[in-house]
């Protein structure tokens, strides 16, 4: 997820999922019918912003087949979630270039995380880690070594680091619209997060997967 700091020329507008219709259709005409990847177009809208799926079902918007296929699933997807759909804008500050990635919201354990979601999981994976430091007879205490384990001090200051993008965007979309989890944090939703951690493709993911199934695991015996 991109940050939500636009300048003064963005179209607020586009932060309305109630109103943001007939901007969203201009905008994905724009880029994926006539190609514009570049131009006034792209200055006049944020690098992220949302979309109910029902705007862009059953519309002709696109003229290339893998184009469609991405679209599709994900309006398939965020209707299934009673969800949105996440548009984040990216840019070749050499060239340019623009192109948009979409993404399914709210975000929810189990799924892929990927460039644009990831300030999502390690928000949640924060909540998580707060919610065993209050409850920890549950799962033990994540945080109870971090005076003296620098490296576990290091992970918990860069997965809030992290999860603290997500913060940026509460004034303009509620947390029920970017997550959605159950606070109580039962079993079923802890194995998915784990599984989530250990498939991130950053290197230090790995040794905090390893980290909590340790703490876990004490906690048990």
């Amino acid at each position: 997820m991109s940050n939500i700091q636009p300048p003064a020329s963005v179209n607020q507008d586009y932060y309305l999922v109630d109103k943001n219709q007939d901007l969203v259709l201009r905008l994905f005409r724009s880029y994926y019918r006539a190609h514009q990847n570049s131009g006034k177009l792209f200055d006049d809208f944020p690098d992220f912003f949302m979309v109910k799926p029902i705007v862009l079902k059953d519309v002709d918007l696109v003229t290339r087949a893998s184009d469609k296929m991405i679209l599709d699933d994900c309006i398939q997807r965020a209707q299934e979630r009673k969800g949105y759909i996440g548009v984040s804008k990216r840019m070749n500050p050499k060239l340019k270039y623009y192109w948009l990635e979409l993404t399914v919201l709210p975000f929810v354990l189990g799924d892929s995380v990927t460039e644009n979601n990831k300030s999502e999981f390690f928000y949640l994976l924060s909540n998580f880690i707060e919610y065993t430091k209050q409850h920890p007879r549950t799962y033990g205490d994540i945080t109870a070594e971090i005076d003296s384990d620098k490296d576990l001090a290091l992970m918990l200051k860069e997965i809030n680091k992290q999860g603290d993008q997500l913060l940026q965007m509460l004034p303009v979309y509620p947390q029920e619209m970017l997550v959605r989890f159950n606070p109580n944090w039962p079993i079923s939703d802890v194995n998915k997060l784990l599984m989530n951690l250990k498939d991130n493709d950053q290197s230090w993911c790995e040794v905090f997967f390893e980290y909590l199934i340790y703490v876990m695991g004490r906690k048990g015996k």
